[in-house]
């Protein structure tokens, strides 16, 4: 989708949506930050970074100097199988010399203003990595409210060119609100009081109720699946759940694990009844709490998580006194359901 955002000067410097003649000093960028080992790869193929911004699947934020030089990026970007109004804000990166510019805050508070304002986007998510602290503080200063954390998201092949983290990194999960939309959320027992408080931290307008249905009877689950095999990360929608949905969900498991994944994560709609019992099912394979995203079905969503190798707690460099609460909770959930 073509659109016209304006201009807008930051200091000696330009900050504005990226040129296609550009796509080639994007993928200049991020091969100095991650050499060649960004998980996804096609953001090595500028005709792919191009296309992704026409079709608006992803929209690249450069900043630029006098040359018209790109110094850094910011991405706002969404699915195809969540909701249209939902962008994920990420892949954030700067060159190491033009670091402490404050490149990081601007290139996020334009994709959160001007940008969010031409595309329609009603929220946004996102994943502050935590081998540093760096982008954590700069998504708060644009105003997010955090909502979990994904261990391990990141493989360390990633930071191998830079030598910034000594194995997998994981994620503060966060989100910003652009346009509200009120909803009844079922909540599964075993989180009920945390998702309650990330939605009274984060201000939402939302009604609770428990979500104590059992799985419906004559309903096949209906789910689409994501796998990442460069990073060995298996992503999970779920958009209706049956009876199968245990059956469904072993089958994944093995699939996806014989074929490399090491980080597996659902997300399960909470605006369904039967949250509660997909919720206890995934619990009963090892699944546990990640994070809340808000409006990732339209609908908010609840993302569970299931790692195959053990994770190192102590690496992960966490700002906030909430996020390291969650933390606590997600480290303490991950032992009971494995007893």
């Amino acid at each position: 989708m073509k659109i016209n955002v304006p201009d807008q000067a930051y200091g000696n410097y330009k900050i504005r949506l990226m040129r296609d003649s550009e796509a080639p000093a994007v993928v200049d960028l991020y091969r100095a930050v991650y050499g060649d080992h960004f998980p996804i790869k096609e953001m090595y193929d500028p005709k792919f970074i191009i296309r992704q911004q026409e079709e608006g699947l992803m929209y690249r934020v450069v900043a630029v100097d006098a040359s018209d030089k790109v110094l850094a990026q910011h991405a706002m970007y969404r699915l195809a199988e969540t909701y249209h109004g939902l962008y994920e804000g990420g892949q954030g990166m700067v060159y190491p010399e033009h670091r402490g510019k404050g490149f990081s805050n601007v290139l996020q508070e334009y994709i959160a203003g001007p940008l969010a304002s031409a595309v329609g986007v009603e929220e946004f998510w996102g994943e502050s990595v935590t081998n540093h602290v760096m982008m954590q503080k700069a998504a708060l200063n644009v105003g997010v409210k955090e909502s979990g954390i994904e261990l391990e998201i990141m493989p360390a092949e990633s930071y191998q060119a830079e030598k910034s983290a000594p194995g997998r990194v994981g994620a503060v999960v966060c989100f910003l609100v652009v346009k509200e939309k009120p909803q009844t959320i079922f909540l599964p027992d075993p989180y009920a009081q945390l998702l309650k408080k990330i939605y009274e931290n984060g201000k939402r307008n939302r009604k609770f109720a428990a979500g104590v249905q059992v799985l419906p009877e004559g309903v096949r689950s209906r789910y689409t699946d994501t796998f990442i095999s460069s990073a060995g990360v298996l992503r999970v929608s779920l958009f209706e759940a049956g009876k199968d949905l245990s059956d469904v969900m072993t089958g994944l498991v093995k699939k996806y694990t014989a074929a490399g994944a090491v980080v597996l994560q659902v997300l399960l709609p909470l605006d369904k009844p039967w949250s509660g019992a997909a919720t206890e099912a995934l619990n009963r394979q090892g699944f546990f709490f990640s994070a809340l995203v808000p409006r990732w079905f339209d609908g908010d969503a609840l993302m569970l998580q299931k790692l195959i190798r053990p994770t190192n707690y102590d690496e992960m460099k966490i700002h906030t006194d909430f996020a390291k609460e969650m933390l606590k909770f997600i480290i303490d959930d991950r032992i009971r359901v494995k007893s």
